[in-house]
């Protein structure tokens, strides 16, 4: 069977319930690029509602916070990724990383 392909994505999951998929990951990529939730789910082509649900949902299941919003003001407001959401997102692409090169690897 010579046109099998290896296919799949993968996803990381603690036990207490966070999850981060390509998804995900692109979101927190791209709060780290634009400082802004609203820019990022704009760019993911996701509304900015689920965005924040994700958000939430990922700093609550996470040991601690990986997206801190700002609110504005005179020096504006903004969000970032703390030093958690930095490590995770960078565990995710290394991980992805590997896991396509298997893939492409073990291709025919």
């Amino acid at each position: 069977m010579e046109d099998l392909r290896i296919e799949g994505h993968i996803w990381l999951e603690t036990p207490k319930g966070l999850k981060i998929g390509r998804g995900r990951a692109l979101l927190l990529e791209f709060i780290e690029k634009t400082g802004s939730i609203a820019a990022a789910a704009r760019s993911t082509n996701i509304s900015y509602r689920k965005a924040w649900g994700m958000v939430q949902e990922m700093n609550q299941f996470a040991p601690l916070p990986l997206v801190i919003k700002n609110v504005g003001g005179r020096e504006g407001g903004g969000t970032f990724l703390t030093k958690e959401g930095k490590r995770l997102l960078e565990k995710f692409r290394k991980i992805n990383q590997e896991f396509n090169q298997f893939k492409d690897k073990n291709a025919n």
